[in-house]
């Protein structure tokens, strides 16, 4: 049995601003968005893996963290230039939850926060 990414769900209270956050900070493009059962999606492209971006219920959902934790703790993005776009991040306001930090193996590594508390790592592949 074979499977392949298909798409990362985020619930915001917010879709569309949120899926701005990543046009803007990450170069996500918008794919479009839809109304499922009374509830926008907002559906962007992220480095070729779908961001689906669902309106949270009226009733609200119970507070997520961009801590570390059990269950889905982060999604990781690769990037030529860790530095330059951590200092580009940066100068949007960009939440830095982890700054630059080498590993043993010569990646380099550093954790932001994206909208709805989504805890984000950003590498640099040696």
């Amino acid at each position: 049995m074979k499977f392949g990414m298909n798409h990362i769900h985020v619930k915001s209270e917010d879709p569309r601003q949120a899926a701005r956050w990543y046009v803007e900070n990450l170069g996500a493009e918008i794919e479009g968005e839809a109304a499922i059962n009374d509830s926008l999606t907002v559906r962007a492209n992220l480095g070729g893996v779908r961001v689906n971006i669902t309106q949270a219920p009226p009733e609200g959902l119970p507070a997520g963290t961009s801590e570390p934790r059990m269950g889905l703790e982060h999604f990781g993005l690769e990037t030529g230039d860790l530095d330059e776009a951590m200092t580009t991040l940066q100068a949007k306001g960009v939440k830095v939850i982890e700054p630059i930090r080498s590993l043993p193996n010569g990646m380099r590594i550093a954790f932001i926060e994206a909208p709805d508390n989504v805890r984000l790592e950003l590498m640099q592949l040696p």
